[in-house]
């Protein structure tokens, strides 16, 4: 098999799934919303008819400072995803065939456990740049390095739309970074 990737038009299918993409997003930011809205006043609530807080004014500056910053967070993701929905067009599709150059186990270290991520390094010759693909442990498993693959990415989205490793597509997949590489 051969590495080669091509930079392909957008169709309507393309743009169905960015827009659900996108959908996913707002959703959650929409929820971010609604709870950084409703439960600073139930706190709040809570602090002036609850007798046993002696410095109510204290609490209530603790949570007015938590969710602003909660706001804040909510509001530039909110202006991001605007910013993707205007340039969602303008993207560009690549598909073709990949070479994994490198599989590794990526440790994150969390405050009470951690996680790992199985991920897999790939070369776009298009970009220029390696990239790393998150996927199921089960499907890490099964590919080794020098394998190919068949994916369809767009180039401003973290999502991959189609990854097939032995004319299986593999269900869970993302971007997570482009870092360099040493061989």
């Amino acid at each position: 098999m051969q590495e080669i990737l091509e930079i392909k038009e957008l169709n309507t299918e393309d743009i169905k799934f960015l827009k659900g993409e996108l959908k996913k997003t707002y959703v959650f930011l929409f929820c971010l919303s609604l709870f950084s809205i409703v439960l600073p006043g139930y706190l709040i609530y809570l602090i002036f008819t609850n007798p046993d807080i002696e410095d109510g004014g204290f609490a209530v500056l603790m949570v007015i400072i938590v969710f602003g910053f909660w706001t804040y967070v909510g509001i530039n993701g909110m202006i991001k995803s605007r910013e993707e929905k205007q340039g969602l067009l303008l993207q560009k599709k690549i598909e073709g065939n990949v070479k994994v150059v490198k599989k590794e186990i990526v440790t994150n270290e969390g405050h009470d456990s951690d996680t790992l991520s199985h991920e897999i390094t790939i070369y776009s010759q298009i970009e220029e740049k390696y990239r790393n693909i998150s996927i199921y442990k089960k499907d890490y498993d099964k590919i080794e390095v020098g394998d190919f693959m068949r994916i369809t990415y767009f180039t401003d989205n973290t999502s991959i739309k189609a990854l097939i490793f032995k004319e299986q597509n593999l269900k869970y997949k993302s971007f997570t970074s482009t870092k360099a590489f040493d061989k």
